[in-house]
């Protein structure tokens, strides 16, 4: 592998020889936080085989080779990072790492054939500098879900694009779903299968050594490699007797709010248990007015109240942290 820095800023490179470090040392495990976006931050410890394991599967599935050019452009501080360089190590990739910032792609100039963003990369890149995006062959998108705001403007473009489904916990994605066409459904690479339990997805990876990882994930199971995320269980709202996934409520209404700048929540209620909750960012108040919930939504997911706050409380990793902000409800 050899890298190629696109920046001259120095934390991607101390990050990369820090992981670089890390990985070629005696131990057969490296350690890693996870993101603490449904609870508490932790570390965690993931073995090297398991990464190598899981870089084969993914690049079995996209054709990677020595010689093919990778993007690092997130932090090798997390797993996505990391594992865009065992990929790179494993299949003697050219690695051409970038700024870490939500327009990675402005010093980029060349075709890459593998490149790893978060959402919020993609649509800053989208609304900036879009004939960028054509340079990348394939391009995987995790992190967070991917709106279908988002989804529908990456049709317009060349690279062959993926939402992606994994945790620290399964090394990285085990998943993948197609922005291609129309909707469809994540299907597990390599021999990854899945069932369902109490509606919660179950995992079963042989080549990570996965027998029966219970997950939160809400999910509508199609067959035993494919199915529909939902949401999380932790946050599933119970009103009036009538189960709700505030991030279905929230992908719907993404195509006319923009992304983390709003979420969907529950307080108490006397009649209902509980009732359905939005709380947005002041900046968007102009923005939301009460018919666009009957336009977009189905009845028991309309918010019976809307609530303001100056910002969204946030985890380190960016996400939005749901508990935090519901709590900020209780001064208003």
């Amino acid at each position: 592998m050899r890298i190629h820095f696109l920046t001259t800023d120095q934390k991607i490179a101390d990050e990369t020889a820090h992981f670089l470090k890390e990985w070629e040392s005696d131990q057969d495990f490296i350690l890693q936080s996870t993101s603490g976006s449904t609870g508490s931050p932790k570390t965690i410890k993931i073995e090297k085989e398991k990464m190598i394991a899981s870089a084969r599967m993914t690049g079995d599935f996209f054709n990677l080779s020595k010689g093919k050019k990778a993007l690092l452009c997130i932090s090798p501080s997390y797993i996505g990072g990391k594992m865009m360089i065992v990929r790179s190590l494993l299949y003697e990739m050219e690695l051409y790492a970038t700024m870490i910032s939500s327009k990675p792609l402005q010093n980029l100039n060349e075709p890459i054939d593998f490149a790893a963003m978060v959402p919020l990369q993609v649509s800053e890149t989208i609304e900036n500098q879009p004939e960028k995006l054509n340079l990348i062959k394939h391009l995987i998108i995790g992190g967070a879900p991917v709106s279908r705001k988002l989804a529908e403007a990456l049709q317009q473009f060349n690279c062959n694009a993926y939402s992606t489904y994994g945790m620290t916990e399964t090394v990285s994605h085990i998943a993948l779903k197609n922005l291609g066409g129309q909707e469809q459904a994540f299907k597990g690479i390599g021999n990854t299968t899945f069932e369902t339990k109490n509606g919660s997805l179950v995992i079963h990876s042989p080549e990570l050594e996965i027998e029966s990882l219970e997950t939160n994930d809400i999910v509508k199971l199609e067959n035993e490699k494919e199915f529909h995320w939902l949401g999380r269980s932790d946050f599933t709202i119970n009103t009036g007797g009538v189960k709700v996934q505030p991030e279905m409520i929230e992908d719907k209404l993404s195509l006319i709010l923009p992304k983390d700048s709003f979420i969907i929540s529950s307080i108490p209620d006397e009649k209902l248990g509980s009732k359905v909750i939005l709380i947005a960012e002041e900046k968007i108040k102009a923005l939301i007015d009460p018919s666009i919930f009957v336009d977009y939504l189905d009845r028991f997911e309309i918010p019976r109240e809307v609530f303001f706050v100056e910002e969204l409380i946030k985890t380190a990793s960016g996400k939005v942290d749901r508990i935090s902000t519901t709590q900020l409800i209780d001064g208003i």
